[in-house]
């Protein structure tokens, strides 16, 4: 499936793309991605997608944990950093909440941004995404504990924003 918004396609894709893990430069960037994905034929659980722009593969956009009883999913978004700072993230997440709002009827849709991605927790604010709360010092990285901020985004309030 290909979704185009603006200047960028999602491209439907799987957690071996090799094109997405050649973007990957961490062991948490590779840890992220690479997690165990049932696909039930009929009603998946996570769907991914990759971001491109001028022809490239640039990054991934998720919905994970897709819960169709109480419609609602886990967002996450990779890109890779010399393409951040473009509006890129931006339209790829106006890209994927259209969709999970739109197509899929979801109700909800959560994400996790970890303190040490002060940009990511602005983007999330001004995607109309409301802050629910924090995992307090729940992640370790490079021998440190971040806080992990959660959020959510209510359909009502995304057709508010962003279907006027």
């Amino acid at each position: 499936m290909i979704l185009n918004h603006e200047n960028i396609q999602l491209v439907s894709t799987n957690p071996g793309d090799p094109e997405v893990k050649a973007l990957l430069t961490s062991y948490e960037d590779v840890k992220n991605l690479t997690e165990l994905h049932q696909y039930p034929a009929n009603m998946p659980t996570t769907m991914q997608f990759r971001i491109e722009f001028d022809g490239k593969v640039v990054g991934e956009v998720s919905l994970k944990s897709i819960r169709w009883f109480n419609r609602k999913a886990e967002l996450s978004i990779f890109l890779a950093k010399e393409y951040r700072g473009r509006g890129l993230g931006k339209q790829a997440l106006e890209a994927i909440m259209d969709y999970a709002f739109e197509k899929m009827n979801l109700h909800r849709l959560e994400a996790e941004v970890v303190a040490y991605n002060p940009d990511v927790v602005a983007m999330m604010k001004k995607m109309g995404f409301k802050e629910e709360g924090t995992l307090r010092e729940a992640k370790y990285y490079n021998g440190k504990y971040y806080d992990i901020y959660r959020f959510g985004l209510l359909r009502p309030e995304y057709r508010q924003r962003w279907k006027k």
